[in-house]
């Protein structure tokens, strides 16, 4: 998942709802990378991301909202086809809980951490999570990638639910649930998950995660099935911040049947200040990267 800095403008809506909002954000990669890949040469890098949100509340103090990312989205079907959603996530929120609908978070990728979130200051290309075996997702995806998922909150515990369905018809829909447990500077998350997508899987999981004094660490491991193959996910991630400077390291592996897959990458960031960082990425597979993020 790429880490930026979003510094976000919030704008009245002239919608003549006094509590409506519009926010834009954005964030803009410049500079240098390898893909690591037979043949590949450094070359320029460029990225922008352009990211709508918009807010609002009904007389009865439900709020309601939802975001369009530009990056992720895919043309005109991004906004409208009801088979490609991508980059679009709309919500509901109330004292029921959230429900929210379209690109977004499955209940068990929700609720456990990945090696990645030990302090990765993320990196212009996403190397350091680009390496063959790093799985961030779990199942989620499988299907078009919209999701529907229900959360709620009780003091340091929340949960969720989360549904993704087969709008071909030809698969069951896959279900998600997931919970975690905060106290002090650790957080435990619990998850199970399946899917039946051409080959039916599983996968219960659990991760672990803890940031105190600018060291952090994030584990994960899941285990279930892939058909009838067994199929694990171990991840592991370190972190450390002083002042402006950040780093992290990570190590992930993903196993189904005799098949293992699996390395490592590195992240190093400089906070120039006012949303702007300098980052390096790096895996294990040859691919890296140095330039310029920005965030608006």
């Amino acid at each position: 998942m790429k880490k930026v800095l979003f510094a976000t403008t919030a704008l009245v809506a002239s919608t003549g709802f006094a509590s409506a909002q519009v926010a834009v954000s954005g964030s803009a990669e410049m500079g240098v990378n390898d893909t690591g890949a037979a043949g590949a040469v450094l070359q320029f890098f460029q990225d922008i991301d352009v990211t709508f949100s918009m807010s609002g509340e009904t007389d009865g103090g439900l709020s309601f909202g939802a975001a369009v990312d530009l990056d992720e989205s895919t043309g005109s079907a991004a906004l409208g086809d009801t088979t490609d959603d991508g980059g679009v996530a709309i919500f509901i929120s109330g004292d029921f809980g959230t429900l929210t609908m379209g690109d977004t978070d499955g209940a068990m990728d929700w609720a456990l951490a990945e090696p990645n979130a030990a302090g990765d200051p993320g990196s212009i290309d996403d190397a350091e999570t680009s390496y063959t075996g790093y799985s961030g997702a779990y199942l989620d995806g499988s299907y078009d990638g919209q999701i529907v998922r229900y959360d709620n909150t009780f003091g340091d515990f929340a949960f969720a639910v989360s549904v993704e369905a087969d709008e071909t018809g030809v698969a069951d829909a896959g279900f998600a649930i997931g919970g975690r447990f905060s106290v002090a500077d650790l957080t435990i998350g619990l998850g199970y998950q399946e899917e039946s997508m051409g080959v039916a899987r599983d996968l219960v999981g659990a991760s672990i995660s803890w940031a105190s004094n600018g060291f952090s660490v994030a584990a994960n491991y899941a285990s279930g099935s892939s058909g009838a193959m067994d199929m694990s996910i171990a991840g592991l991630g370190l972190g450390y911040a002083m002042d402006a400077w950040s780093a992290h390291i990570n190590f992930m592996e993903t196993e189904v049947g005799a098949v293992k897959l699996g390395g490592a990458g590195l992240a190093i960031g400089y906070n120039l200040g006012g949303g702007a960082s300098l980052l390096f990425g790096a895996n294990d597979e040859g691919q890296y990267s140095f330039g310029l993020s920005m965030g608006f």
